[in-house]
């Protein structure tokens, strides 16, 4: 007999023992995920009020399941994350924004780092499975913080909302009572004024532009019969910053508006006698129509 012969028995019994080990390999793994898998269940029976058990029992459940089926499609497409993942990884490096830099780039790279990690786990179907759990646990507390961050913002919507709403109510009570309306028109020929209206909405006079002997803007304000009653004119004080000096028919100073505003910062004229008393303030607003408006209310 030659030697070729000779070596075939001794191939054949090696690869029968490479055979024989490998599917008691297989078994081992097979029984070993069965005997966690009953564990688990016992321990789901056991805990099966607790529903927060029950959550964080699901992941383990999942890969023993993995490992236990030992199907080479399932494993290979749970392995095959990592081409999605090292892809988003990519993505999320090449962006600057708050959310790539504190959500996306440590999510990523957190589910790299375990497919790193479990690289030198020689059996492909138990690092499938290790590998499944670990994904959903990091997938559960990504989804988490995303809800606790939302729910961080809308709280704090909320309440910038609600102090913006109160301090609006707080404003209007503290602006006075409603006295005047004044609408922008114009007149036949087309030239603008000013028609005011009282509380009720019964007009009251109107206020129309011109100028002085010398050229100089001023504001002439009439009343419902079309009495001249009084003059507005720019002026600016001693420190030059602009305001409105207000007179009578007579020409006698009877007060000054100066622009200025309000806490919130929304602009407003305040009104004063002849005295410094401060006797309202003027906002612009909008009817009903949207149409601009100017309003004062009396102190």
């Amino acid at each position: 007999m030659s030697i070729s012969e000779s070596s075939v028995p001794s191939q054949d019994s090696a690869s029968n023992g490479e055979s024989v080990k490998t599917g008691r390999q297989e078994w081992f793994y097979r029984g070993g995920a069965g005997v966690f898998i009953a564990l688990l269940l016992w321990f789901a029976y056991r805990n099966r009020y607790d529903g927060g058990v029950l959550i964080l029992m699901a992941p383990f459940m999942i890969g023993a399941v993995i490992t236990a089926l030992r199907l080479t499609r399932v494993s290979a497409t749970v392995n095959s994350i990592e081409n999605w993942l090292r892809s988003g990884s990519a993505k999320a490096a090449e962006r600057d924004g708050k959310f790539a830099r504190f959500f996306q780039r440590p999510f990523f790279g957190s589910c790299l780092a375990i497919w790193r990690w479990t690289t030198p786990i020689p059996d492909v179907h138990l690092r499938a499975g290790v590998r499944a759990t670990t994904l959903i646990f990091i997938c559960g507390i990504a989804i988490n913080l995303i809800v606790i961050a939302l729910y961080v913002i809308v709280v704090i919507a909320v309440i910038v909302i609600g102090f913006a709403i109160f301090f609006w109510i707080l404003s209007l009570s503290s602006q006075g009572e409603r006295k005047v309306v004044t609408r922008y028109t114009t007149d036949w020929f087309g030239r603008p004024k000013q028609e005011h209206f009282d509380a009720s909405g019964e007009k009251i006079g109107e206020s129309r532009p011109d100028t002085d002997w010398l050229g100089q803007s001023k504001m002439v304000h009439e009343d419902a019969l079309g009495n001249v009653v009084g003059e507005s004119k720019p002026d600016t004080d001693w420190l030059g910053n602009p305001k409105t000096v207000h007179t009578d028919a007579d020409g006698t100073r009877i007060g000054e508006s100066r622009p200025d505003t309000d806490w919130l910062g929304t602009p407003m004229i305040v009104h004063r006698d002849a005295d410094g008393n401060v006797t309202g303030e003027s906002r612009d607003e909008t009817d009903i129509f949207g149409q601009p408006q100017t309003v004062r209310y009396e102190k």
